[in-house]
This record gives C-alpha cells, sequence and structure tokens, in this order.
C-alpha cells in the first residue's frame, strides 16, 4: 500500500524534491527510492540537507552522485541557508501553468478520535487508498486536501488526524495533530463525526460537536463499524436512543456504516450536498415572522411584570445561519429563551444539521 501511495503521489508531481540528510551515510531505502524516481521519468531535484558550513564543498557533495538523480543540490534547512536559490531552482524547472479561477468546492472533513475509521471512510468513498491505514490507533498523522470529483460535482476532503483534548496530550506530535483538526473545523463547510460503534460515544465526542457548534459548521454524525453488529434489531434499538446520546446536539442528522463493507457510504455524499444546501438557505423575512409569532402564540415570556414583544425579525447571515430579533427588552431573551425560537425556527423550517446564530436587538 504504501509503494502504490508514492507512485500515485509521483505520478500526479511535475517536480519532484527528493530530499536526503546531509550529515549521514546514504541507506539502502535512498537507494530504492532514487531508482524509483529515476524510472519515473519525472523532473528530480537532488536536495541534500543538513549542509550548515558546507554549501560551497564539493567534496562533501560529491557521495551523493552515485544516486543518479543529477547535481546535489545542498540546503541548511534550519539556518535557511541556500533556500532563495532552491526556490529559484524549483520555478525555474515547473511548468508555466495559466492559474484558474477558483472553483467553489464544498470542504468536508472526516473528525473523530483515532481508529474510528475516518481514513478508511475516505478510502471507501473515493475509491482509492489516499491515506494509509492500519489498525494502530493514530496512524494517519497528516491532514491531505483531496480534490475529488462525483457526478459532476467537485468536492474537497480535508482528511484529519484523530482529535484529543490538548490538555492530555503530553508529545509534541499529538499537539500538532490537535492543531491540524481544529483548523481544519474552522476550514470545512460540513464536518462528518465518525463514531466507533464498537466504542460508543463519549464525552470527548460531545466535546468535538460542541466545538463543530460554536464555529457554526454543518454536521453529519456516522457510526461507523456496523459490521462488528450485524444484528439489525440491535441496531435499531440504539437508533432509539441516538437523539438523548448526543443531546443537546440531536439536530445534527446521523447514519450508520461500515467502511469495511461499504454499507451506507454512498449515503454520505447526499448528506453533504443537503447540509451544504441547508447552511446557505435563506428563509425571507415575511416567512420568518409568521414563524416567530406562531412561536409567540404557544409560548409567552416575561421578567418583572414586563412581557417579551418580538417586532420583527430578519435572517442577515448563512452559513451558518444568523437571525437578528429586534425586541422591547433583549434581557427577556436569555439563553433559554433563544434556544426555545431556535428549536421552533429549526423545526418550522426543516432547518436540520445546522446551527443557527441568534442575535438580539433592543429596538430604538
Amino acid at each position: 500500500m504504501v509503494k502504490e501511495k508514492i507512485d500515485e503521489v509521483i505520478e500526479i508531481s511535475d517536480l519532484i524534491l527528493f530530499v536526503v540528510d546531509g550529515r549521514s551515510e546514504l541507506t539502502s531505502l535512498d537507494f530504492e527510492f532514487a531508482e524509483i524516481l529515476r524510472k519515473s521519468g519525472k523532473k528530480i531535484i537532488l536536495v541534500v540537507n543538513k549542509m550548515e558550513g558546507r554549501i560551497d564543498s564539493e567534496i562533501h557533495l560529491s557521495p551523493f552522485t552515485v544516486l543518479g538523480l543529477g547535481e546535489p543540490f545542498p540546503i541548511s534547512a534550519i539556518h535557511k541557508q541556500n533556500i532563495t536559490e532552491l526556490i529559484e531552482k524549483i520555478l525555474s524547472l515547473i511548468p508555466n501553468v495559466e492559474i484558474e479561477k477558483e472553483e467553489k468546492l464544498i470542504k468536508f472533513a472526516f473528525i473523530g478520535r483515532p481508529n474510528s475509521g475516518k481514513s478508511s471512510l475516505v478510502n471507501a468513498l473515493i475509491g482509492k487508498y489516499r491515506n494509509i491505514v492500519s489498525e494502530i490507533p493514530g496512524t494517519t498523522r497528516d491532514t491531505v486536501d483531496i480534490i475529488w470529483e462525483f457526478n459532476g460535482k467537485k468536492y474537497m476532503i480535508l482528511d484529519t488526524p484523530g482529535l484529543r483534548r490538548p490538555s492530555r496530550i503530553e508529545e509534541e506530535l499529538e499537539e500538532l495533530s490537535v492543531r491540524k483538526t481544529l483548523n481544519t473545523i474552522k476550514r470545512l463547510d460540513v464536518a462528518i463525526m465518525v463514531i466507533d460503534l464498537s466504542v460508543g460515544i463519549r464525552e470527548q465526542e460531545k466535546r468535538i460537536l460542541h466545538y463543530i457548534e460554536d464555529k457554526g459548521k454543518s454536521c453529519l454524525i456516522v457510526f461507523n463499524k456496523t459490521d462488528l453488529f450485524p444484528s439489525l434489531k440491535e441496531r435499531r434499538e440504539f437508533e432509539k436512543i441516538v437523539p438523548s446520546l448526543i443531546s443537546p446536539f440531536d439536530y445534527f442528522p446521523f447514519i450508520f456504516t461500515s467502511a469495511l463493507t461499504g454499507y451506507n457510504v454512498k449515503k454520505i455524499i447526499p448528506w453533504v450536498d443537503k447540509l451544504y444546501e441547508l447552511s446557505h438557505m435563506r428563509i425571507p423575512t415575511s416567512q420568518i415572522n409568521v414563524a416567530i409569532q406562531e412561536a409567540l402564540s404557544r409560548v409567552s415570556f416575561s421578567k418583572k411584570g414586563k412581557s417579551l414583544k418580538i417586532y420583527y425579525a430578519t435572517q442577515v447571515e448563512t452559513a451558518p445561519p444568523k437571525i437578528v430579533f429586534f425586541v422591547n427588552e433583549p434581557e427577556i431573551m436569555n439563553k433559554n429563551v433563544q434556544k426555545y425560537f431556535e428549536k421552533f425556527i429549526r423545526n418550522y423550517f426543516s432547518w436540520t444539521g445546522t446551527p443557527i446564530k441568534i442575535e438580539v436587538r433592543k429596538r430604538e
């Protein structure tokens, strides 16, 4: 699988930088990679790193010529020596291409704990081993952006490392993984929260969902590894209690999948499309106010003898939807009251899967 990954990267590259350690002897792996690169026919720059103090020393560069990849190019990454020259060399070798106008891609990512099946779902979805998958938790370290076309529409899949609590992470590599995951959530349009069905929902999943909601992102919850629970009866019983398990995020839709067998994987993209559309949906002001009046007809709110009056409300933003309420007494519309209207509006317009932000202003 590693060989397939290397071949795929070589195939899509116009120029390859092969980096070797200038302070160490060449290894059998160096020669193996060099042979693969020579056979590829691609443009290669042999970059010899850690050459601080030796940038102009041909004697120290000559051992690397045996790789047969052309003249070695010395740099020192840590001391930033010869980096500008390397960039100039790269620019001189890459083909001139016209930069096309950026397309609007729907960006989504699989978010979850290590070994929940995120990379396996990506592989099952696109049919290629874009990410190297193993049974050891946390082996997918990097965030890899994948441009993928399906049914004539282009998507960007942001695959992430597993998210853990930053306060519990001791190793620098894990801290980097957390930052990458949190940054990915900020960039995406739709989050796909992957939960290992054999493990279940833990407090960490709730924290992830809270972060997704806080950033105003749409979300689909995927319970993966249903192949471990082949009984349809068991699955249906579990499905009944899911809303209570994921509350207060029960407005996020959920499905059951198996990356191993491909079960329900084909339902992911239709959900991504739907959630993207819902997060960008704009409701006319007149319709919003009809819904609010109906909500007020069912429950009244007051504080210190004053009743809440909502003069009107209007949607001012999308992705996430944001509705501004103009009222007589803003303090009456506390978080609980706002939650009531948020839930009512969500149900009224079938606005599932996306957070709805509410802002309250006093009408002067």
